[in-house]
């Protein structure tokens, strides 16, 4: 079970219902109150405005005495897809800069205030693969696949829910060669590049490397094939449905048809588009997408940016020309990070990654001015960013990478 490190400390139980003034010692303290034996109504009311903060200052609430967690819902009791339990602002940081203690230990950071804790998580444990980055940790659930069966586990890292789907094997393929002939084992191609839930009861996965957009839903003994096609963005999941890109334009998946499909969200504009990302900006689907291209025989690499928000309404993009006081990173995968320009990030920005050089660069979204970012600080707020959207959890050679990064997406300009 996934434990928080935290301070909070467990009173003695004592009998509850007693006035919040009632003091058995009103002489060493004038102002104590009887925190413990509050209402039933108040704890929940307490619990409710926490839970509507954050998640983890819910369990911190529950945590400090056993009459309030009496009086509040226990998250292990409903579904891992309960979206209210889950830990949207918290990001699983990559082994090497969060592994503290032994390898079941973890550290997690708010992308809201940059704060970090640390996790047990002896899930990770027994040859389990965690989905790298923001694609593989829908509103930070994380997506486990056990190496050796390829059963799907999705867990809640703060509140320990937990479930297990159906093993993904039937749907991979068993292919050696990918594309430009690289020779590809078959634990690349069961990377998982992107993860969502549609409504309350469907997942879907993609296997970038493989092509495969597959869904399942609760209860379920086997996966559906969504998609076979080549996609410019990985599954991204925004308030209970997946939002994927290909040629025709932003498409989400439609769980309640039989099988699963893709149906159109909205048309591109007329523009070329090698690369698209999302993210969500405040309730909001922000889509960026990207003209990536080398020049022949340098490594200068190319980038024409484009921003824009989804009119679910009207079925159309709306270009965005500012981002405030925020910045956008993003990585390999379709989803990106969101934050508040702090700690040194420079807003109205975007960080993207220079594939083949694994060089991140930033943006000025005002003017398009680009300069090389200077190497963060360890563990700085801006250095476990980049760390993150850049984690995409291939296991391939340098020169494999840089091949693979000259494939079918980045064109020669």
């Amino acid at each position: 079970m996934a434990t928080m490190s935290s301070n909070l400390r467990r009173r003695p139980s004592t009998s509850a219902g007693r006035p919040l003034t009632d003091n058995p010692n009103p002489n060493r303290n004038p102002n104590w109150r009887d925190w413990e034996g509050i209402s039933q109504s108040m704890a929940a009311q307490i619990a409710g405005h926490a839970l509507a903060n954050d998640v983890a200052d819910y369990l911190q609430f529950r945590a400090a005495c056993a009459p309030w967690r009496e009086h509040t819902e226990d998250p292990k009791k409903h579904s891992v897809l309960d979206q209210r339990f889950h830990p949207h602002r918290w990001i699983l940081l990559p082994e090497e800069r969060s592994a503290v203690d032994g390898p079941r230990w973890r550290r997690m950071l708010n992308l809201s205030h940059g704060t970090k804790i640390t996790l047990d998580l002896p899930h990770l444990l027994g040859g389990h693969a965690v989905a790298a980055g923001p694609g593989g940790s829908p509103g930070g659930i994380l997506v486990l696949m056990d190496e050796h069966s390829l059963v799907v586990r999705l867990l809640n890292p703060l509140t320990g829910q937990g479930i297990d789907l159906p093993s993904v094997a039937p749907v991979l393929s068993r292919r050696s060669e990918g594309r430009l002939g690289l020779a590809k084992a078959f634990s690349g191609l069961r990377n998982v590049t992107g993860a969502g839930f549609a409504g309350n009861s469907t997942v879907v996965l993609h296997f970038g490397y493989d092509n495969k957009l597959v869904s399942t839903k609760l209860g379920d003994d086997h996966w559906e094939i969504v998609s076979n096609d080549s996609l410019m963005c990985s599954a991204f999941p925004f308030y209970g449905k997946v939002y994927v890109a290909n040629g025709d334009g932003l498409m989400v998946v439609d769980a309640e048809a039989a099988p699963p499909k893709l149906e159109l969200a909205a048309q591109w504009p007329p523009m070329e588009i090698t690369l698209v990302h999302m993210a969500d900006s405040s309730g909001e689907l922000m889509v960026l997408t990207n003209k990536a291209c080398f020049k022949k025989g340098s490594d200068d690499y190319m980038v024409e940016f484009h921003i824009f928000r989804l009119d679910a309404d009207a079925g159309t993009l709306v270009e965005v020309k500012d981002l405030g006081d925020r910045a956008l990173f993003v990585g390999d995968y379709c989803g990106g990070l969101l934050v508040s320009a702090k700690e040194g990030i420079i807003p109205n920005s975007i960080y993207f990654q220079h594939d083949r050089l694994n060089k991140f660069y930033v943006r000025r979204v005002s003017d398009d001015q680009t300069r090389r970012l200077t190497e963060a600080h360890r563990g700085s707020f801006i250095d476990d960013l980049t760390s993150y959207v850049a984690w995409n959890g291939r296991n391939m050679t340098k020169s494999q990478l840089l091949l693979a990064d000259l494939g079918d997406n980045n064109k020669a300009c």
